[in-house]
C-alpha cells in the first residue's frame, strides 16, 4: 500500500478537517482517509507522520464492463468489497470472476425486495463470493454486517451524515429502530453522544451492531435492548434527550413510547415517514399537533428533511420536532 504524510484528527472533526485541507490544497488526492486508532488519518502532502493508505481507484469500471459484457448494467451499488446489481439482472452468461475483477470487488450479489416484516430482512442473493459480510466505510464511520441477512440503504447516506453532524455531546439517546446502527454509530462516533439505548428486534442486525460498535470503539457507550420495542422502550421512561424513530413506511406504533422516553423537560424527536409529495406540509403540521396533544407540551418544528423518493410520488421524510 502507498505511504503518505498523514493529518490525524478526531472522528467527529474529520469531515470539517477534510474540507479545510482540501481548500488549502494540502490533501493527497490519490489516497483515501483511514481509521487510526480512535481517530481518522487524512492523507496530506506534507507533515511529520507517515502512514499507509489505500489508493483511490481512477479507472472507469463502465468501460471495463463493456469490454467483457455484451449489455452491461449501467448502475450498481457497492458496499465494502461487494457490488450489488438490481433485481432481475441476467448474469447467466457472465464470467463472474472477470466482472468482479473489473469492478475491484470480491463479491457479487443481486438485489431483491426487502422483507416487509418487522425485521426488515434482506433478500440479497450472493452469486459470487464466500459470504455476505462486508465492512462499509461512510462519513468517517464503519459498518460491519452481512448484506444477505440485513438491509442497508445507500439512499439514506445523506440522513446518516446529517445525524452524525448533530453535536450530541452529553446527550442520552434512544434509537427505537436501530438496525445495524445506521444512526446509533454516527451519534456515538461523530456526535459524541454520552450514551445510546439501541432497540432492535432482528438478531442478525444485533450481531452486526455489536461488531460495528466494537470496530468503532464505542461499545461502552451503547446499551442494546433486544426484542420488540413496544416492550423494551417501556423500560426507558424519562431517560432521553433525543429519540430516533427511523422506521418506514411508518414509525407511528412507537410514537407514544417515544414521548414517554423523553426526559420530563422534553427533548427532540426525529420522526421518519413515507408521505405523498403533495401532502408533506400537511403531514408535518398534523404530526406536530399530534405530538403536542399527546405529550401536553409545546411542539416546535425544527426541520423537515426530504431524504429520498421511496416510490413514485412517495417521499421518505424526517421531521425534527422539539417538545418543551
Amino acid at each position: 500500500m502507498p505511504i503518505s504524510h498523514a493529518h490525524v484528527c478526531a472522528r467527529e472533526n474529520a469531515s470539517n478537517e477534510y474540507q479545510r485541507l482540501k481548500k488549502q490544497n494540502l490533501l493527497n488526492p490519490e489516497l483515501k482517509p483511514r481509521p487510526y486508532g480512535g481517530s481518522i488519518a487524512i492523507p496530506v502532502i506534507t507533515g511529520d507522520l507517515e502512514l499507509e493508505f489505500e489508493a483511490i481507484e481512477r479507472h472507469n469500471p463502465h468501460f471495463e464492463l463493456e469490454e467483457i459484457l455484451d449489455n452491461p448494467p449501467k448502475k450498481w451499488e457497492k458496499l465494502g468489497d461487494m457490488v450489488i446489481f438490481k433485481q432481475g439482472t441476467d448474469t447467466s452468461k457472465w464470467n463472474l470472476e472477470e466482472v468482479a475483477k473489473s469492478l475491484a470487488v470480491n463479491r457479487i450479489a443481486i438485489q431483491n425486495e426487502i422483507d416487509p416484516g418487522a425485521m426488515r430482512e434482506s433478500r440479497l442473493e450472493l452469486i459470487h463470493g464466500d459470504d455476505g459480510w462486508v465492512v462499509h466505510r461512510e462519513n468517517f464511520v464503519e459498518y460491519e454486517f452481512d448484506a444477505t441477512q440485513v438491509m442497508f440503504s445507500s439512499g439514506n447516506v445523506t440522513e446518516r451524515r446529517r445525524m452524525g453532524e448533530i453535536q450530541t455531546k452529553d446527550e442520552i439517546i434512544v434509537d427505537a429502530f436501530c438496525g445495524i446502527g445506521y444512526y446509533t454509530i454516527p451519534f456515538l462516533v461523530r456526535g459524541l453522544a454520552k450514551h445510546v439505548h439501541a432497540c432492535e428486534i432482528n438478531p442478525n442486525s444485533i450481531t452486526a451492531l455489536r461488531k460495528g460498535l466494537e470496530r468503532n470503539g464505542v461499545s461502552e457507550r451503547c446499551t442494546i435492548h433486544e426484542g420488540d420495542n413496544k416492550i423494551t422502550m417501556r423500560d426507558l421512561r424519562e431517560v432521553a434527550d433525543r429519540v430516533i424513530l427511523g422506521l418506514i413506511p411508518s414509525s407511528m406504533n412507537a410514537w407514544g413510547n417515544a414521548i414517554r422516553c423523553l426526559k420530563p423537560e422534553g427533548g427532540v424527536l426525529h420522526i421518519h415517514m413515507n408521505v405523498h409529495e403533495n401532502e408533506i406540509e400537511e403531514w408535518t403540521e398534523k404530526t406536530a399537533e399530534w405530538f403536542a396533544t399527546a405529550s401536553g407540551k409545546i411542539a416546535e418544528i425544527l426541520h423537515l428533511e426530504v431524504v429520498k423518493k421511496y416510490s413514485p410520488r412517495i417521499m421518505h421524510v424526517v421531521l425534527d420536532l422539539r417538545l418543551t
